[in-house]
């Protein structure tokens, strides 16, 4: 049987991290709105700096097979730096998004090899 790992943390590793985490937070991206587009089958974002940004639904992990009805039901986590679809049980990162990171590791290659064949093909 495999042994368990115990992972120690001190109070001050805690409070570090939490101080780190406070510094760091004035470079967060957040949405104050997000919602699906039928007319352009995307996910619009409204960031806190008025920035709008539109994502294709076919590039998001998860979302990819979801009804018009789910892909409007988004949650906003973390004061608006994540997005969550309950309906589908997926979740996207703001940063990631704005960094054209659209799912795992996995799925980005499935992305890249989708656009050299159309690329191909065309």
């Amino acid at each position: 049987m495999p042994e368990i790992a115990t992972v120690t943390t001190t109070d001050d590793e805690i409070d570090a991290s939490i101080e780190e985490a406070r510094r760091l937070e004035k470079y967060d991206r957040r949405v104050v709105r997000a919602s699906y587009s039928d007319g352009t089958d995307s996910i619009i974002l409204l960031l806190e700096n008025g920035v709008t940004l539109s994502v294709p639904r076919r590039l998001l992990q998860g979302l990819t097979e979801a009804e018009p009805n789910a892909l409007n039901n988004i949650e906003l986590l973390g004061r608006g730096t994540g997005l969550y679809w309950p309906e589908m049980d997926v979740a996207h990162l703001v940063s990631g998004l704005l960094a054209g990171v659209y799912g795992s590791a996995r799925w980005m290659k499935h992305l890249q090899l989708e656009t050299e064949e159309s690329r191909l093909s065309a």
